[in-house]
């Protein structure tokens, strides 16, 4: 198992596609350059284009008689410098990065303005904020639902534990916590819960979202969302 970082600004994202720059071809060339083997490596999460992760988890098998530290350091330098694998830890044949992981955590950084500087790192956000309303509308998204509305490709039952906003400096940070998450749909979430504390959205409509009724939604920007934590 290899706990990785990564800086998502220049990948199409992490899952391998044709002719692209992806978190997951980068990974598995650079074992195949170590282990000489060809590996398919398992990931706790597939991040979209633009998104980040301060530990991602990922597993694959090999043959290989290098210890995990010395796997880790040779691995890493076939990396290139927005990659770098933070742990490798031996675990037993039957772990599985994604089907193990009971709890996932993603933080969500959102900037009061602009920035040239983070502009990669945050998202962006012209409007006024609500902190008393943001806290409010969090907690409707508490619980099981299929969040169907909430996605842009698939469907299924997923269980948010923890859905918290606080401030950070000049920033509104979000942190969601859940089982599993279904493809765009934190950034839905909090893309939906900024229009609530515009006044551009109300309450029932969210739940009635939440229990597969249509209604608006809106899709926070990439750069801001960080796969914070997996838990095992």
């Amino acid at each position: 198992m290899f706990i990785i970082e990564y800086d998502g600004s220049n990948f199409s994202g992490y899952e391998i596609q044709p002719r692209k720059r992806t978190i997951r071809g980068e990974i598995e060339s650079a074992i195949q350059r170590v282990t000489g083997e060809n590996v398919s490596i398992n990931c706790a999460g597939r991040t979209d284009k633009g998104v980040h992760a301060l530990a991602q988890v990922v597993n694959f098998h090999t043959s290989s008689r290098l210890t995990p530290e010395k796997l880790k350091s040779a691995t890493n330098a076939n990396l290139p410098e927005d990659i770098y694998i933070k742990d490798a830890i031996k675990v037993p044949d039957e772990f599985h990065a994604r089907y193990s992981a009971k709890v996932r955590i993603y933080l969500y950084r959102l900037l009061k303005g602009k920035s040239p500087l983070r502009r990669n790192y945050v998202g962006e956000y012209r409007f006024k904020f609500n902190m008393d309303l943001l806290n409010e509308i969090t907690q409707v998204f508490y619980g099981e639902h299929n969040f169907e509305k909430f996605t842009k490709r698939d469907s299924g039952l997923c269980n948010i534990r923890r859905f918290e906003v606080y401030e950070e400096g000049d920033e509104v940070h979000f942190e969601v916590e859940g089982n599993r998450f279904l493809h765009k749909q934190v950034r839905m979430m909090i893309g939906t819960a900024l229009l609530f504390s515009r006044g551009k959205l109300n309450r029932d409509t969210i739940i009635r979202m939440l229990n597969g009724e249509e209604g608006r939604t809106a899709l926070a920007p990439a750069s801001g969302l960080y796969l914070k934590q997996v838990i095992y």
